[in-house]
C-alpha cells in the first residue's frame, strides 16, 4: 500500500534589505514622483523647445541686468582686451624654429584680420568687422542662442581670396526633418550621413525680407537653401550625444532668473508702497462729507504735506497703512537667488554679483582659481571649435590663391601644408595672480625647482616664450640705442656653481 503525501508549498522570503539596496532615484512612489522621465533623445527634446528658449533667452539679455553680465563676463574672461592670438611654431628639419616662416605667416595672418575699407576688403564678407570683432560675435550668439552659423566665403576680392560670412541660427530651417531616398537624414535642417551623423549640407533661409524680418516662415522670409557642409561651420557646445543643435547657455537658470525678476519687481512695489506711508480715512459719523476731493462721489482724498498737521472732521478716522518692506530676509534671499543661478550658469557668484562682502582671501582665491579653470576650458574649446578650422581654411586659401604677381598669396611650399598647418598655436588671454607677489614667488621658486618651464609662465600670462624673449631684446636694443642703462636683469645673475667641500 502507497501512501501519497502532498508536498506542502514554500513561502519564499524576501529579505526587505534587498529592496533598500536598490536606487532610491528610481523610486516612483507618492513621496519620490519628482520628475516625469522621458526617453527621448536630444533632438527630439531641442526640436519642440529650441525656439521658445531662444527666444527668452534674447529677452533675458535685452532686460535682465544678470543676464546681461553673464554674456558680457564670459566675452571678457574667455576673449579679452585682444581675443585669441596666433603664434607660429613651425620647426625645420633640425628642430629649430623656422623664424622666416613663421613671421611672414603671422604677419600675413594679422593684415587678414583688419576691418575692411573701401580700398581693402578684410576678413568680413561685410566690410563691418575685423576678426576679432568676428570672435565675439561668434561667442556671445553661441551663449545667447546656443549656436552660430558661419558662412566661407572662397575666391572673394579679399586679396587673401578667403571671407567669412556671419549667419543668425535662425536661418537654419528647424522644422525640415525627414529621410531621403539615400539614406541620409535630415535633422532640423541639418543633413547628416544616415550611421554616423556626419553633416553633409545645412537648410539655410538665404533670402531677405525686410518688411517682416523673420527667417523662421518661409512665405515671409524667403525660400531655403541647401549648403554643402564644407562651405558652413556650424559653433555650439554638444551636452548629450548624437545631438545636432545647440541650446542657449542660459537654459537651466532662466527660470530662476524670471523668478528673481519678480521678486525683485514684487519688492520694489511693496516697498515704494511703504515710503509712501499710505493710509485710509473711516467715516464713523455717517456722513459724506468730502475734504480736498472725491473719487466715484464718496471717496474723500487728502493731500498730506511734509510737516503738516490735519484736523479730521468729526467721526472721521485716519488708519494709517504699516508695510513691512523690505524686510531683513531680503538680503540673504536675494544672494541665495543669485547664488542658485550662478550655479546653473557655471560661473563664480562673486563674478556674477560683484558682491564680496564678508568674503576672505583664502575662499576668494579658491573661486578664483575654479573660475579661471573653466574660463581656460571654454577658451580651449572656443578654439577648437571655431578658431582653428578658420586658420586652416585660411592657410589653405593663402597657399594657392594666386597674388599680384605669378606667386601665391603665402609665397611657401604648398607641399608642407601640414608643417604651417600643425605648426600654428593659439594664445588666448592670461590670468594674473590674485596676489602677483606671492604667485610671482610661487613661480621663481618651482622655475628652479625644475616644476614649471618658462614656456608654462608666458603661457598664464597669455603669451608665449618667443615673444617674451623678443620684447626683452628689443628693450635692451631700445636702451644701447638711446644710452639707457637698464636697471635690471629679466633672468636674473648666471649661475654660479658651489664647489663641494673637502674633509
Amino acid at each position: 500500500m502507497k501512501w501519497f503525501w502532498k508536498k506542502e508549498k514554500k513561502t519564499r522570503r524576501v529579505n526587505p534589505a534587498v529592496f533598500n539596496r536598490s536606487y532610491v532615484a528610481g523610486e516612483t512612489s507618492r513621496l519620490y514622483n519628482w520628475q516625469t522621465g522621458t526617453d527621448r533623445s536630444a533632438d527630439g527634446e531641442i526640436k519642440d523647445r529650441l525656439k521658445t528658449i531662444r527666444k527668452r533667452s534674447r529677452e533675458l539679455i535685452q532686460n535682465e541686468p544678470l543676464a546681461k553680465k553673464y554674456i558680457s563676463l564670459l566675452n571678457t574672461q574667455v576673449l579679452g582686451r585682444y581675443g585669441i592670438r596666433l603664434q607660429m611654431k613651425a620647426r625645420n628639419d633640425d628642430k629649430t624654429l623656422d623664424l622666416a616662416a613663421n613671421n611672414i605667416i603671422e604677419r600675413l595672418w594679422s593684415n587678414w584680420g583688419r576691418r575692411g575699407g573701401p580700398d581693402y576688403s578684410g576678413c568680413d564678407a561685410s566690410g563691418q568687422y575685423t576678426f576679432l570683432d568676428i570672435q565675439r560675435q561668434v561667442l556671445d550668439a553661441v551663449v545667447r542662442d546656443g549656436e552660430a552659423l558661419i558662412y566661407m566665403h572662397e575666391g572673394r576680392r579679399n586679396p587673401h581670396g578667403f571671407q567669412l560670412e556671419l549667419l543668425t541660427a535662425d536661418r537654419l530651417n528647424i522644422e525640415k526633418n525627414e529621410v531621403l531616398r539615400s539614406g541620409n537624414i535630415i535633422r532640423m535642417g541639418i543633413e547628416q550621413e544616415k550611421r554616423t551623423r556626419r553633416p553633409l549640407a545645412y537648410y539655410l533661409n538665404m533670402g531677405e525680407n525686410p518688411v517682416y524680418e523673420s527667417f523662421e516662415i518661409q512665405a515671409l522670409g524667403g525660400t531655403f537653401e541647401r549648403i554643402p557642409a564644407e562651405r558652413i561651420i556650424h559653433v555650439y557646445y554638444s551636452e548629450r550625444m548624437e545631438q545636432s543643435r545647440g541650446l542657449p547657455w542660459m537654459a537651466p537658470a532662466m527660470p530662476t532668473i524670471k523668478l528673481l525678476q519678480t521678486y525683485l519687481e514684487n519688492e520694489v512695489v511693496a516697498s515704494s508702497l511703504a515710503a509712501a506711508k499710505v493710509a485710509t480715512i473711516t467715516n464713523n459719523s455717517g456722513d459724506d462729507v468730502a475734504m480736498d476731493g472725491t473719487v466715484d462721489g464718496y471717496t474723500p482724498i487728502s493731500n498730506m504735506e511734509p510737516g503738516s498737521i490735519e484736523q479730521l472732521p468729526s467721526g472721521w478716522e485716519m488708519n494709517p497703512l504699516e508695510f513691512s518692506h523690505p524686510t531683513s530676509q531680503f538680503q540673504p534671499m536675494l544672494e541665495t537667488v543669485i547664488m542658485q543661478i550662478a550655479s546653473g550658469l557655471g560661473v563664480p557668484y562673486s563674478d556674477l554679483s560683484s558682491n564680496m562682502t564678508g568674503a576672505s582671501y583664502s575662499s576668494l582665491r579658491q573661486e578664483a582659481l575654479q573660475s579661471r579653470e573653466y574660463y581656460r576650458t571654454l577658451q580651449q574649446w572656443f578654439i577648437d571649435q571655431f578658431i582653428d578650422p578658420i586658420y586652416q581654411r585660411w592657410l589653405s586659401s593663402v597657399l594657392t590663391t594666386p597674388g599680384s604677381d605669378t606667386g601665391a598669396i603665402l609665397r611657401l611650399p604648398v607641399e608642407k601644408f601640414f608643417k604651417w598647418s600643425e605648426g600654428a598655436h593659439f594664445f588666448p588671454r592670461g590670468f594674473e595672480g590674485v596676489d602677483p607677489l606671492k604667485d610671482a614667488n610661487a613661480k621663481k621658486v618651482a622655475l628652479q625647482n625644475g616644476f614649471v618651464s618658462l614656456q608654462d609662465v608666458a603661457a598664464d600670462r597669455g603669451t608665449d616664450l618667443e615673444s617674451l624673449m623678443a620684447q626683452h631684446q628689443t628693450a635692451k636694443s631700445l636702451a644701447q640705442q638711446y644710452g639707457v642703462k637698464l636697471a635690471f636683469e629679466p633672468f636674473g645673475s648666471p649661475h654660479q656653481s658651489i664647489e663641494p667641500e673637502v674633509d
